[in-house]
């Protein structure tokens, strides 16, 4: 449990966030400011702050959760795979983000296709953030009740409020700043934990030595992480990283030069290569850590141990000898690491609606200030719809639900929508009947192969094979209006080199 030292670091961690958003409150005075920064975002904060708002509390609950038993393969899943498509994609979406000039990713689907593709993407995208918002919720209410003790549903309600009146009060600039400092002390945080934690198992070598030989291995099919699943993960993950995850797109889009987006890509990827594994470590070696919560020949948790609960309990362990406030400053950097990335997904789902639903949809012209107020309010009703998913969540059935949704549910219905998002700003010839055809033809696959197996490569794998023969079939068979065919021209004119 946090000793009375913890409360206090907390306080004043609280005291600097609320600074910070004060500072960001000057610099978001416009619809503009609020939700790109202007433009003007430098690029290697927005490399930090994409790195940030990759990863929460879901990676230190969920992912090392799996990482107790899946062992190196979660790092080949996450690590590796988000490096990959980093490196796949950096030439490719960040420079087209940054010179659409746009205020919300959605908002160049109108010229791509028509105003219908623009409001179902929008409405779609927005619903299933409900439920990926909600599990990062969900995940830091985890980590508070464990070292606190407090009610989950509790602290679900209370975070979830204080994250909404962050990002209203600084917008974007609130969130980025926010990334930059909760990623130092984190980082500087995780380092201590990692450096007890090999002293304690005897080195990196020595705890491979005492754990199962196949939690060493680059995949671990045992564990469901094989070859085939890390391949069409992969796939996933080369759209959601690049831009298909709204708040991750609004990063390149608030840099100004698009040459920038492309060196704030590369870093981000290699962060994602090499900071999650000081997180994964501890999580490793929680058996030898934790030796009266694992079978001592098999290594598997005991009945009643929540490998949700892994991470923190290494860290309890470790930091709990050591100066007082050490384990309150790691909570808050974790809960502000959770906090930037919903932050952040709050803001570009406020964007949206505000841009591309309400404004696009009005039959009345609106001035900015009504614009600016109408994005405030959707900011605060999104929140409140968040916070009430997390609490479904919370109260749902199964073991590490962090991980199974995350992946297995959202990852498998991310597909079908990001394949017309994200090809339509590569390739000019799919019309709009050949977007939303690819769109309802992938989500019905997906709903109907999930009844026959639970194997991700197997039912994601044939969304995107449906999603993708509607696509291309389309843009093969299909011709757009000569003056559609103008629009598009123009803007492929303005996104390549």
């Amino acid at each position: 449990m946090l000793a009375g030292t913890d409360f206090v670091v907390i306080f004043l961690y609280v005291l600097l966030m609320v600074w910070i958003g004060l500072i960001a409150r000057r610099r978001s005075g416009n619809v503009d400011e609020y939700f790109t920064a202007g433009h003007n975002l430098p690029w290697w904060m927005a490399a930090v702050s994409h790195h940030v708002s990759g990863y929460s509390a879901v990676v230190f609950v969920g992912f090392a959760g799996r990482a107790v038993i899946a062992g190196f393969s979660i790092w080949t899943l996450f690590s590796l795979g988000v490096f990959t498509a980093m490196v796949v994609g950096f030439r490719i979406w960040p420079p087209r983000w940054s010179r659409l000039k746009v205020l919300t990713p959605v908002e160049y689907l109108e010229t791509r296709y028509n105003n219908t593709v623009r409001l179902v993407l929008a409405a779609i995208g927005i619903l299933k953030k409900f439920i990926d918002l909600g599990i990062k919720l969900f995940a830091i209410s985890v980590v508070v009740h464990v070292v606190t003790g407090w009610d989950v549903l509790s602290v679900i309600i209370v975070a979830g409020l204080i994250t909404v009146v962050y990002v209203l009060v600084g917008g974007l600039w609130a969130t980025v700043l926010t990334d930059l400092i909760q990623f130092v002390i984190q980082l500087g945080m995780s380092l201590v934990v990692l450096y007890m934690v090999l002293a304690a198992v005897g080195g990196w070598d020595r705890m491979w030595e005492q754990l199962p030989v196949e939690r060493s291995a680059l995949f671990n099919d045992a564990a469901g992480i094989g070859m085939w699943f890390w391949l069409v993960y992969l796939v996933v993950i080369v759209f959601s990283y690049n831009g298909g995850t709204w708040g991750l797109a609004q990063r390149f889009i608030s840099v100004g030069d698009s040459q920038d987006t492309q060196k704030a890509a590369l870093l981000s990827g290699v962060l994602f290569l090499l900071y999650p594994i000081v997180i994964f470590i501890p999580a490793w070696a929680a058996p030898l850590i934790l030796p009266e919560s694992f079978d001592p020949v098999t290594m598997m948790p005991l009945a009643g141990f929540d490998l949700e609960h892994t991470y923190i309990r290494v860290t309890q362990k470790m930091l709990g000898g050591l100066t007082p406030g050490l384990l309150g400053l790691l909570i808050c950097s974790m809960f502000a690491a959770t906090m930037s990335m919903i932050d952040s997904d709050l803001n570009s789902m406020a964007a949206v609606f505000t841009k591309d639903i309400y404004q696009r949809n009005s039959m009345k012209t609106i001035t900015e200030e009504v614009l600016f107020k109408v994005g405030m309010i959707s900011t605060v009703v999104f929140g409140l719809v968040v916070i009430v998913a997390a609490v479904l969540i919370s109260r749902s059935g199964g073991a590490e639900k962090v991980f199974t949704i995350t992946v297995k549910f959202l990852g498998g219905i991310s597909a079908p929508i990001a394949i017309p998002f994200m090809l339509g700003l590569l390739w000019k010839r799919p019309t709009a009947r050949g977007a939303i055809l690819s769109l309802v033809g992938g989500l019905l696959t997906y709903a109907i192969a999930i009844q026959f197996t639970d194997r991700f490569e197997i039912y994601t794998g044939c969304e995107m094979l449906v999603s993708l023969a509607l696509f291309f079939g389309d843009g093969l068979l299909s011709r757009h209006s000569a003056e559609k065919e103008a629009e598009i021209e123009a803007m492929f004119g303005k996104i390549e080199d």
